[in-house]
């Protein structure tokens, strides 16, 4: 630390870290710079050291248009034991469920589960988002109440309102 740096004020200390910082980038710069002049140079002078990658076979891709392997019954039925591992706190299972189905599956099951997501080529990662927002919707709503007992009694009563007589 010299004397100049005892009386400098915090602006004058951040200039002078930027300018450092900045100097710092541009030596970086050249030094990247002139080991990839090197490295071309010693490509060209020994092209057998460095062969060239075999080009990779490729996969083809998979979309959510296509065909799934599973019916809605199956979806549905997915998403209840799904459900019963968030209830459970098996986050870590269910996301190795998600991730098991196919990009068909997981499209069935978001369409069963009703979730739009505003595109027609979704991602795997916004479909398991799509799903999950689903599945947590569903374990806050019955955090409180016990969704059986709630449909049980909503069949035994009648749900539908009495008409009311027009005439008095």
């Amino acid at each position: 630390m010299s004397d100049q740096d005892l009386f400098n004020s915090p602006n004058d200390e951040v200039k002078r870290l930027v300018d450092e910082l900045r100097e710092t980038k541009e030596a970086l710069r050249d030094v990247s710079r002139m080991l990839a002049n090197i490295e071309s140079r010693i490509r060209r002078s020994f092209p057998s050291l460095f062969p060239r990658p075999l080009a990779k076979k490729r996969v083809r891709m998979e979309y959510a248009s296509d065909q799934p392997t599973m019916t809605p019954e199956q979806a549905t039925k997915l998403y209840e034991e799904l459900v019963g591992q968030a209830k459970k706190d098996e986050y870590q299972t269910l996301h190795e469920r998600l991730v098991a189905l196919t990009l068909p599956d997981l499209n069935l099951l978001r369409r069963e589960l009703g979730a739009s997501i505003g595109t027609k080529k979704p991602s795997r990662r916004v479909l398991e988002e799509a799903i999950l927002g689903r599945i947590r919707q569903s374990v806050l709503l019955t955090k409180h109440a016990d969704r059986d007992r709630i449909i049980e009694k909503a069949e035994n009563s009648s749900v539908l309102p009495k008409k009311i007589d027009e005439t008095g």
